[in-house]
């Protein structure tokens, strides 16, 4: 403080000897209300930023920056039209550069039809792990390759002895030797529901349960021909129900087991069965002799044959997010569609591989393949991704302990979504292009485990006859919610209210939460909209989510404020998935669906099995795009009057994208960061 009162004495001391000069008032509230604006941004007020920028560019229609950022108040908003048009504006006039012009693509992109008539993409090989390569790890004949949810993967290298685990970038995690017995020939791996490995030993005719440093806990399985004996056995799945099935090369059949390995029993006669996979109610076993995959129950019923005429050598077997059947047939990757029953070839490697025995879907939605004759793991992406790049934001910056800053930064693909597995050497962050100091990851979107949920509560007649069941589920999501996270409530009420705040008891959330009385007249669009104010503004990473107690119905005036859009536009873009639960036997409203289906979330119904305890499952399990950096600034931040650019660029394997924000220091701050 005694540093800023010099100063302004001295400048006032040096203007009784300067020229009179005339000083731009409008430019200067322009600038305040551009720092009032960016500032309400990063702690989430959206809508206060958007009136603060838009009187920045009323003082000022030259401030390209307040421009800039008025598009994305607006689209953090919900406005995604009003959005466009200013960064349109701002294009026509020069003001905008070849980074608004992205977002206005991938903005365009995501608002219309986008990804469903994109059609089936092609698949090209965009990077090769290679275990001959110099300074790579050395591992040889891979047969499986698994991937996982965070982002990295198992390998099953036979020739080598080994399973091995890969990050995103192919950097190697750890190497799993199978303790002092070690592996003969591990042929696949699969990943229990508790964090076990299963390992199918093609050597020895055996299964291994392994904890997670590797060390076996169990060993099932003999050689022979009998009952729980094996003869090579190759692919693993577990199934929905907890089974574990194998595919026994030697006898020809596959083999079901507990997963403590209890024998369950042999489905016979299917010729030489090699890959596996299981996939809600059915089981799926790739013939390759037989040039063709089986279907059978999970009671090993045949049902269907798949792919006869189509398929020439099938061997590795998995499922896309899509739910649809991909098959490692030669070097080829071919997707069936199991409504349609039609074969799509998705990928040829034929260029890069010589023997593609197993492939799998990754959560970035790329396909990694196991190439057995060459050493190699090989990463397919759909080709138009390579050249569209990567979807980067700077989400929002916390510099309240300047010049210690931490930064959230959204990674998605160019249809919204999240990329997962990133380490801190995939970004590269600057201010004004100088490299920023320190940089640590904080958080990845993987690490993230906290949730906020706020709970919606329609408060209609309809939904008052089923109130002790809707009561007794919100204690229920109470309970399972506030171990690991917060919970609050809202009421869609004819003047929709924030009922009950995050760290409520139990009981007051309960009472509360319910406590508006019911009216016909109740306001879908008006809670929904509060509820997500009331994630948004909340302080810290967390996975967000709404959870809705309705009777299916959306009411008589649902959209009069905010349309459907709006609201979907809303939750998206601040990375709120909608759950609706439904109470009653009817149909939940299609606009219900939709929102929910828009916004990465699922309707459940009240009755179902599981209840609450799904849906608290299903919204854990959901990955968001924030990871985030903690570094410290380097630049002056001139008592917090400086606008400080923030750069980051982000780069995975061949794909990259970029953004441009920035920030202000507390006004606390003095002239230099230290």
């Amino acid at each position: 403080m005694k540093l800023r009162t010099l100063l302004v004495c001295l400048l006032c001391l040096q203007g009784a000897f300067l020229p009179a000069q005339t000083i731009d008032f409008n430019a200067v509230r322009s600038a305040e209300q551009l720092r009032a604006g960016v500032q309400s941004f990063h702690r989430g007020f959206f809508n206060d930023a958007w009136v603060s920028l838009e009187k920045a560019i009323s003082y000022q229609p030259s401030n390209a920056l307040a421009e800039l950022w008025l598009g994305r108040a607006q689209w953090k908003s919900g406005y995604e039209q009003e959005a466009l048009r200013t960064w349109q504006q701002a294009l026509d006039s020069g003001k905008g550069g070849p980074l608004v012009r992205d977002w206005v693509d991938v903005v365009t992109l995501r608002r219309g039809l986008g990804a469903e008539l994109a059609g089936p993409s092609t698949w090209v090989v965009s990077a090769e792990l290679d275990g001959q390569a110099r300074g790579a790890y050395p591992f040889r004949r891979p047969t499986s390759v698994r991937p996982r949810p965070d982002g990295s993967f198992w390998v099953a290298a036979f020739g080598s002895n080994e399973v091995l685990h890969f990050d995103a970038n192919f950097r190697l995690i750890e190497t799993l030797r199978g303790g002092l017995a070690g592996f003969d020939r591990p042929y696949d791996v699969a990943e229990a529901p508790d964090g076990s490995l299963f390992v199918s030993e093609y050597g020895a005719n055996r299964i291994s349960r392994c904890d997670a440093r590797g060390e076996k806990t169990l060993t099932f399985g003999k050689t022979g021909s009998g009952d729980g004996e094996l003869l090579g056995p190759q692919y693993l799945a577990i199934d929905q129900r907890g089974y574990l099935w194998v595919t026994d090369w030697g006898n020809a059949r596959v083999v079901r087991f507990t997963l403590d390995g209890a024998f369950v029993q042999s489905i016979t006669g299917v010729g030489g069965p090699t890959g596996i996979a299981a996939f809600e109610d059915r089981l799926y076993v790739a013939d390759r002799p037989g040039k063709r995959v089986l279907v059978y129950d999970l009671n090993g019923n045949w049902l269907a044959t798949l792919g006869e005429g189509t398929l020439q050598a099938p061997e590795g077997l998995s499922f896309s997010p899509a739910g649809t059947l991909l098959v490692a047939d030669q070097n080829r990757i071919l997707e069936c569609d199991l409504d349609r029953e039609t074969w799509t070839v998705r990928g040829d490697a034929s260029a890069h591989a010589r023997r593609l025995v197993q492939q799998a879907s990754t959560v970035n939605g790329d396909v990694l393949g196991a190439d057995f004759d060459q050493n190699k793991i090989l990463l397919l992406s759909d080709v138009t991704s390579l050249y569209s790049g990567l979807a980067v934001r700077v989400d929002r910056v916390n510099s309240v302990k300047f010049p210690e800053v931490y930064a959230d930064i959204a990674v998605e693909n160019r249809y919204g979504r999240p990329v997962a597995g990133l380490a801190l050497a995939n970004f590269i962050l600057t201010e004004n292009r100088a490299p920023v100091q320190a940089p640590v990851l904080v958080a990845a979107n993987t690490q993230v485990k906290n949730i906020d949920v706020v709970l919606l509560v329609e408060r209609s007649p309809a939904l008052e006859t089923y109130r002790d069941d809707a009561v007794q589920a919100a204690a229920d999501l109470y309970r399972l919610v506030t171990p690991a996270g917060r919970l609050a409530s809202v009421s869609a009420s004819e003047r929709p209210l924030r009922e009950a705040d995050f760290g409520q008891t139990r009981l007051r959330f309960q009472r509360d939460s319910f406590q508006t009385a019911p009216a016909a007249a109740w306001r879908f669009d008006l809670g929904a909209r509060l509820a997500g104010d009331t994630l948004i503004s909340s302080v810290g990473a967390a996975r967000r989510a709404v959870v809705f107690l309705s009777s299916g119905s959306l009411g008589q005036r649902p959209f009069s404020t905010y349309s459907l859009l709006e609201i979907a536009a809303y939750f998206r873009n601040n990375a709120i998935a909608f759950y609706p639960v439904i109470f009653g036997a009817g149909a939940p409203d299609e606009d219900l669906s939709w929102l929910a289906a828009a916004t990465g979330g699922r309707v459940f119904a009240a009755s179902a099995a599981g209840g609450i305890q799904e849906v608290v499952r299903t919204l854990q399990a959901r990955l968001g795009p924030i990871y985030t950096i903690r570094f410290n600034s380097v630049t002056p931040p001139d008592f917090g009057d400086r606008y400080i650019p923030l750069e980051v660029q982000v780069t995975v394997q061949k794909v990259s994208g970029r953004d441009e924000a920035g920030y202000y220091a507390p006004a606390t701050t003095g002239l230099a960061s230290h």
